[in-house]
């Protein structure tokens, strides 16, 4: 399994977090619409992932629901099939939710930023620190703590939950 350290935190100017994202050094890997497919499971999270441009993807992984950075430990599975996959899966353990975004990606040094568009929830912006190395962790955390700090992002913004989680409780309610 490959590890990132994350961060997700509400966004109530996009706009804003775009034009702060362009002025850094980045890359940029484009607007992806992307529908994930979340499957009942008894522990950590497994969803299909449909991106348009990008094809599908399963990913299993695990990840505490806390609020700031923290570590999720993912698995990227391409698929060839997503009819089938999701048939198979759905029959196997259910499905929990659908949850679809649209979402701008933006690279900066060994963080992906995410801005996203989520159906239903709003808008967000999600760092994700890709770490190769267990000795990148300082290094990728203290570029996550410069992030919060340049985007100028408070406690009370940052998101525990996956995007699953939030818009689940929005149909319990």
């Amino acid at each position: 399994m490959s590890f990132n350290i994350e961060l997700k935190a509400r966004c109530l100017h996009l706009e804003r977090f775009r034009d702060k994202t362009l002025a850094l050094p980045h890359s940029s890997e484009g607007e992806r619409r992307q529908t994930d497919t979340f499957f009942v499971t008894p522990k950590g999270r497994l969803k299909l992932r449909e991106s348009e441009p990008g094809g599908a993807v399963l990913i299993p992984y695990l990840r505490k629901n806390q609020p700031g950075p923290k570590q999720s430990d993912y698995s990227l599975l391409p698929v060839n099939d997503v009819s089938v996959t999701i048939r198979i899966l759905t029959e196997m353990f259910g499905v929990r939710i659908v949850v679809k975004k649209i979402r701008s990606v933006y690279i900066y040094k060994n963080v992906r930023i995410h801005l996203d568009q989520v159906e239903n929830l709003g808008d967000f912006v999600e760092f994700e620190a890709v770490v190769r190395h267990e000795s990148e962790r300082s290094a990728s955390r203290q570029t996550l703590d410069w992030l919060i700090d340049y985007f100028g992002i408070q406690e009370e913004q940052f998101v525990p939950e996956a995007y699953a989680d939030l818009l689940y409780a929005t149909i319990q309610e």
